[in-house]
């Protein structure tokens, strides 16, 4: 199942492991977490918490079972990372497709060529839906280039070499 809450992307790596630490080892529901991960690793609210504990499931350092939340003890590199993330993360590959040539794109310009696969349901749910996705989709791209699959210059992002 592809997971579609990405938080913002941090200026590292590093939060990733601050922030799966603060998670429980034992599984605990996912309130319990959150308030951990507010409390334990500085993450501004409730919501960010949420988005952070289902984009760590994603990406398999936080483990996402019937009972809860609880961290994976084990750190897989940037590449692991990145193979999770354009595995798990609804619209990755899509969006990773989108800087397939050689010039730099806008999260505008790759939104414009991924907006066919928001779901209709989530266009309906609100009437700044693609302002909202376009912010989505570039937290991807964001993410894409943390984890050493995009770049990003002055005039948007491109596929990593």
């Amino acid at each position: 199942m592809k997971r579609k809450p990405v938080p913002p992307a941090p200026p590292s790596l590093d939060r990733i492991w601050t922030v799966r630490d603060a998670a429980p080892l034992v599984p605990e529901p996912e309130d319990d977490c959150c308030r951990r991960l507010v409390e334990r690793a500085a993450v501004p609210d409730r919501g960010t918490a949420s988005a952070w504990l289902v984009f760590l499931a994603a990406l398999g350092v936080v483990d996402d079972a019937d009972s809860g939340y609880a961290r994976v003890r084990s750190d897989p590199g940037r590449a692991a990372l990145a193979d999770a993330f354009r595995e798990n993360v609804f619209l990755v590959t899509e969006v990773l497709a989108a800087l397939e040539d050689t010039e730099s794109r806008t999260p505008a310009d790759v939104f414009e060529a991924v907006r066919e696969r928001v779901p209709r349901w989530e266009r309906s749910k609100r009437d700044n839906w693609a302002a909202f996705w376009t912010d989505r989709v570039q937290r991807r791209l964001d993410w894409a280039v943390l984890l050493g699959l995009a770049e990003r210059d002055d005039d948007g992002y491109r596929k990593s070499e």
